[in-house]
């Protein structure tokens, strides 16, 4: 029995075949998931376009809408990140911008609005690359309005569900691509809201890369309070670019 014991422990063929039978799930498991952080990426706004439909003030005062004629960007910050295994697929993005805008002639005002979007999605792919989504945007705004030498303000927060399709090419590549278009509000949150975006991302080294494209984001919200109506139809358009880890 003792030297069976001591065949077997220096045994080089037994040895490996044990530790190909154990090592080998174990190695598959880690490289399941594929996952993507951008921690920042930098807007341009090449168009912030502001539609305003503000109700008469309390005590008689002057309504009106209009379009923003001269529009102005203060800044911005958005991150993201995903994960992806098998066909299935997650996304999640965070933007904080701050942009506004003048109307000269008539009727007169100022628009400046503080904007917080948080949004997440699930997917489940219908084929290679190609996925349709679900999932939510939170929308968090503050509106300080100047009309006609009076002060309006509104800070409506709404959660928007979303449906879409995405595409993606294979993680596994130097240089990936992504496209997303989605579409969502119907009434919950926003009137409408749509997005949509074309991005890649090249990796010259292992887990490191630069992330680059174009995006867009559409929404009509109504806010009412008080029996008086505030509406807003606001569209955002620019090339973005970050960088990449990828694990």
């Amino acid at each position: 029995m003792v030297d069976d014991v001591r065949y077997k422990a220096v045994s080089g063929t037994r040895a490996f075949s044990v530790i190909g039978v154990v090592a080998q799930p174990a190695a598959a498991q880690t490289s399941d998931w594929k996952i993507s952080i951008y921690p920042a990426f930098v807007w341009v706004p090449l168009g912030i376009n502001i539609d305003v439909d503000v109700p008469p003030f309390e005590g008689g005062g002057p309504g009106g809408g209009g379009k923003i004629a001269e529009g102005r960007f203060d800044g911005a910050f958005f991150g993201g990140l995903s994960a992806e295994k098998g066909r299935f697929r997650f996304d999640a993005d965070g933007l904080w911008a701050g942009f506004g805008g003048d109307r000269p002639e008539n009727p007169n005002f100022t628009v400046d609005v503080d904007a917080v979007y948080g949004h997440a999605s699930a997917g489940i792919a219908l084929r290679p690359g190609l996925f349709v989504t679900g999932g939510v945007r939170r929308v968090a705004l503050k509106y300080d309005i100047e009309f006609n030498g009076e002060n309006f303000e509104r800070k409506p927060g709404i959660w928007d569900p979303l449906v879409g399709l995405a595409w993606h090419s294979s993680a596994d590549k130097k240089v990936v691509w992504h496209a997303i278009f989605e579409t969502g509000g119907f009434g919950v949150g926003s009137d409408v809201e749509v997005s949509t975006g074309l991005r890649l991302d090249w990796k010259p080294v292992s887990h490191f890369g630069i992330t680059a494209g174009y995006s867009l984001l559409y929404f009509k919200l109504t806010n009412e309070e008080r029996a008086r109506t505030f509406t807003v139809k606001q569209t955002l358009h620019g090339p973005v670019a970050g960088i990449g880890f990828y694990f």
